[in-house]
């Protein structure tokens, strides 16, 4: 049993490092795979490789072609969607539901807070990322409710692409941190409804720059009605 608890742990760390490199387009879309490289790079064997390759292309980020061979997949504009979707009516009510406790304990976001700054100085985009989930996460944490960010968290691999995307072509990270220290401040304040605003629209920017992106870059997105952009209705 200890075996297999090692190896289990082996398997989430590539599983992490692997969706990072996918997030953060370090493996682009298209690219192939070879199990030996990731193997020597990673270095495991194959076992943990190919479980962690199975739980990536469960949440779609790698696409596994029998015969043919395993492939990072092209971003999907409806699991895009369907992310911001996930994240719009669970994240809304949850900061809403932070903000009206009369205990709020932010000191965890608040330190993720400042790491993010200190990124934000370096330009250091892809460790953002990283701490950009932890701060998400960490106000699901503040209100009790850190299960369900892990909910979001599996289902948002092509949306957090799209993201890496517009980081790199807005020039950094300073818009989302500045967004997150307005959210941290109503959050605060216990202006429910002033959270609420400012999560939704630091949610929405994404989804809003693929809808733009999607003509601009097709060799990225697959192919299909999906890259008709999205108009949501009222």
């Amino acid at each position: 049993m200890q075996v297999q608890a090692r190896r289990r742990s082996r398997a989430d760390l590539v599983h992490d490092r692997l969706r990072h490199m996918i997030v953060t387009l370090e493996l682009s879309p298209g690219v192939p795979l070879v199990e030996k490289e990731l193997c020597e790079t990673f270095g495991v064997s194959r076992t943990p490789l190919r479980e962690a390759i199975l739980r990536l292309a469960e949440h779609g980020l790698i696409t596994v072609a029998p015969q043919h061979g395993t492939f990072v997949a092209q971003i999907s504009p409806r699991q895009v969607r369907l992310a911001h979707f996930l994240r719009e009516n669970l994240e809304i009510p949850v900061i809403r539901r932070l903000s009206q406790q009369p205990r709020r304990d932010l000191d965890e976001v608040r330190a993720i807070l400042l790491d993010q700054k200190i990124l934000a100085a370096r330009d250091d985009q892809a460790g953002f990322i990283l701490l950009d989930d932890r701060f998400h996460e960490a106000l699901f944490a503040a209100c009790g409710l850190a299960e369900l960010w892990g909910v979001i968290h599996a289902k948002k691999g092509h949306l957090d692409r799209v993201r890496f995307i517009q980081g790199n072509l807005r020039g950094g990270v300073t818009t989302p941190l500045a967004q997150h220290e307005t959210i941290v401040e109503a959050v605060a304040a216990g202006d429910a409804d002033a959270a609420a605003s400012l999560l939704r629209a630091h949610v929405a920017g994404s989804l809003q720059f693929m809808e733009r992106h999607l003509r601009e870059r097709p060799d990225l997105f697959e192919p299909g009605p999906d890259l008709e952009p999205w108009r949501p209705s009222d």
